[in-house]
């Protein structure tokens, strides 16, 4: 895992550090598919996940 952050002091912190990255870069990658399509499209609607509790 190259995306370990440094700075957290046991297991939950990390995991968690770990999930907000990984959320943040799956918003900022829609985000740039959004503004790829720009030519007037409506961007279609990402499918909808089930939440299933604090991992996933």
């Amino acid at each position: 895992m190259a995306d370990m952050p440094r700075n957290r002091h046991g297991l939950i912190p990390m995991l968690v550090a770990i999930r907000v990255t990984a959320e943040r870069r799956r918003r900022e990658a829609e985000r740039q598919a959004a503004a790829g399509k720009g030519d007037g499209e409506t961007p279609e609607a990402p499918k909808k996940r089930k939440e299933r509790g604090w991992f996933g």
